[in-house]
């Protein structure tokens, strides 16, 4: 098992985080494999989140791990978001960077493996990843989301279940970090 920790945001409110010169409290990245489906699916509903509850300063990037650059979501992902009114289709597959991963407080990924991943390439960053799916899991056995790319319709629901639940709680603590 990697050096992955679960923060409670609700216990641990702003500690360590500080505004920056471009006014951001707080850089949220989501790392998935490829970056087309998982990782995107949650970045773009996050940012959509936030807007929604007038959340300010946070920032919010996606990236994968073996990300082939410029690839656009998977079609499933943004008709998903289409039926929310969320757009998306703009979005581009990119390869997670050092630049990224120094710069984020928060690292959520879909799976172990990518953590572990993460670890490896930036052992500093390990205090910041956790798993996405602990927001909606209680037995950490089942914390992964798993890739829904190119599986059925259920694997994709399942999937975008997880990631809509995780982010609710996400903006949950965001919320009531930002009120305290």
């Amino acid at each position: 098992m990697s050096d992955l920790c679960f923060v409670d945001w609700s216990v641990t409110g702003l500690k360590g985080f500080t505004f920056g010169d471009d006014g951001v409290i707080m850089n949220v990245l989501f790392i998935c494999t490829a970056n087309i489906s998982r990782s995107f699916l949650a970045e773009m509903l996050l940012r959509h989140e936030i807007d929604q509850k007038n959340i300010k300063d946070i920032f919010v990037l996606s990236a994968g791990i073996d990300a082939a650059p410029g690839y656009p979501p998977d079609s499933k992902m943004i008709e998903y978001l289409l039926n929310q009114n969320i757009r998306g289709a703009d979005h581009a597959s990119r390869q997670v960077r050092q630049e990224d991963v120094d710069g984020a407080d928060r690292i959520f990924v879909m799976e172990k493996k990518q953590a572990d991943e993460i670890i490896r390439h930036w052992p500093q960053a390990a205090q910041k990843v956790e798993l996405l799916g602990s927001y909606v899991s209680v037995d950490s056995a089942a914390d992964d989301i798993m890739d829904p790319y190119g599986r059925s319709p259920y694997h994709y629901r399942l999937a975008q279940s997880q990631i809509s639940l995780a982010i609710e709680k996400i903006v949950q603590n965001l919320k009531r970090l930002q009120e305290n």
